[in-house]
């Protein structure tokens, strides 16, 4: 599955010259990803209610072109992989224009479970591993190799 989340670009995610900050784009992925997680039909509320944690332990991108105040972004997200206690998630950002969609970023993150009182790292649960199943669809299949392509790993 590939969520996408529609934003629009606020005057205080731009610097001075109106191009947005840099680091907004790891609050977009944060959207996208939160969004993502929702579809699948759990909430980060729902995870700590029962005792875990999800941070974010690696995270990287790759700026393409710039967004500016006022943009229409499009943030794709999509589970690319799993392990017993870690997920994958990549993300393409697009700024929409009158043209259609343009890729203005590239980016991925990996979160582990942890258990929230002793901070250890745990197993994925059950309950989630359920509910997050990995597309096969050629549009997934497309995305995955778009952002490995594009970030090099």
């Amino acid at each position: 599955m590939i969520n996408e989340t529609t934003l629009r670009v606020r005057y205080s995610e731009t610097d001075q010259m109106g191009v947005v900050y840099y680091a907004n784009y790891l609050v977009w992925m944060e959207v996208g990803r939160t969004n993502l997680i929702r579809e699948c039909g759990i909430t980060y509320k729902e995870l700590e209610s029962k005792g875990y944690i999800l941070p974010v332990v690696y995270v990287v991108g790759k700026y393409l072109k710039p967004s500016y105040y006022d943009d229409e972004i499009v943030v794709q997200s999509a589970l690319m992989e799993t392990t017993l206690s870690k997920i994958r998630i990549g993300y393409k950002i697009y700024r929409t224009s009158e043209n259609g969609r343009e890729l203005v970023f590239v980016g991925l993150t990996d979160l582990v479970f942890m258990d929230a009182k002793s901070g250890k790292v745990v197993k994925m649960p059950e309950f989630f591993r359920e509910a997050v199943k990995i597309s096969e669809t050629e549009e997934y299949k497309s995305f995955v190799e778009d952002v490995e392509k594009t970030l090099k790993v």
